[in-house]
């Protein structure tokens, strides 16, 4: 293979585009429209696959097999080869219904446009502010989990019977009180509750104050502090540079100002 045609495989400028164009065509399999074309799709992504198997071959024999599976990215590509291979099987048998856990495992090689992240400007700087915030709120995170958990087992208990379809049981009704954390749509849920309800008026606005309260605490209060401290963390790097740079600041107008009053008493004397 001359060099020219192995750069069409090896280089990340080319591989991003039949990347692109693979996600183009696991797209259309998934709309319904196109299904008169489906047999043509599925030819054209086994091209697609074969692409990537010489891909591999070729990275093997210029690193050799134990640099090649020695490196994480390279590690990802070869599981979604293998992970691929059904797909084959299925075409060739006829049998696309028995691999169709496999046929979504596929739409897996779309995730190596990640791998191009590594071209993204202080992305090494930006992952490790990603990992220090995600350490620092974990704790934050899991009280604040365990909180919307109470006021999910305790509305569970008060709507049990009035809105089983929201509140019958705690995963049900800890998925519905994270919606009124996230405050997108809370104000609907208690005017399902007390749709078709013979309630007194104190009783229908003990509800709506009480989902209220749970707005005000959990998604204003609570999930503001959470991302308070991942934002903290975030750019504490940029903050502790800052710091850095005014203390050594500091130091040289000290050190200057030092030697300015040195010399004055030198030429005082």
């Amino acid at each position: 293979m001359s060099k020219k045609l192995r750069s069409y495989f090896i280089e990340d400028r080319y591989v991003l585009i039949v990347i692109a164009l693979n996600a183009l065509v696991l797209t259309l399999l998934s709309f319904p429209s196109f299904d008169r074309f489906y047999l043509t799709l599925e030819i054209i992504d086994l091209f697609f696959l074969g692409y990537f198997v010489v891909e591999a071959i070729l990275k093997i024999r210029l690193q050799g097999w134990k640099r090649y599976i020695s490196r994480r990215w390279n590690q990802f590509d070869f599981a979604l080869i293998i992970l691929s291979v059904p797909t084959v099987v299925g075409l060739i048998h006829g049998n696309w219904a028995d691999l169709s856990l496999f046929f979504v495992l596929r739409i897996a090689r779309v995730a190596r446009f990640f791998k191009f992240l590594r071209f993204v400007p202080n992305i090494k700087e930006l992952l490790a502010g990603i990992r220090r915030a995600f350490k620092a709120s974990v704790f934050v995170f899991l009280a604040f989990t365990l909180y919307g958990f109470v006021i999910a087992l305790v509305s569970s208990r008060m709507f049990h019977d009035m809105a089983p379809e929201m509140f019958g049981d705690p995963l049900i009704s800890f998925y519905h009180i994270f919606q009124v954390f996230t405050i997108e749509g809370w104000n609907t849920i208690p005017e399902q509750i007390l749709e078709g309800q013979d309630l007194s008026t104190g009783a229908a606005y003990g509800i709506k104050l009480y989902f209220m309260g749970i707005v005000a605490t959990g998604g204003l209060f609570g999930l503001s502090i959470v991302n308070a401290i991942f934002v903290e963390e975030m750019v504490r790097d940029n903050n502790d540079e800052l710091e850095q740079t005014i203390h050594e600041m500091n130091a040289k107008i000290d050190q200057l100002m030092i030697e300015v009053s040195w010399g004055k008493n030198e030429s005082e004397g």
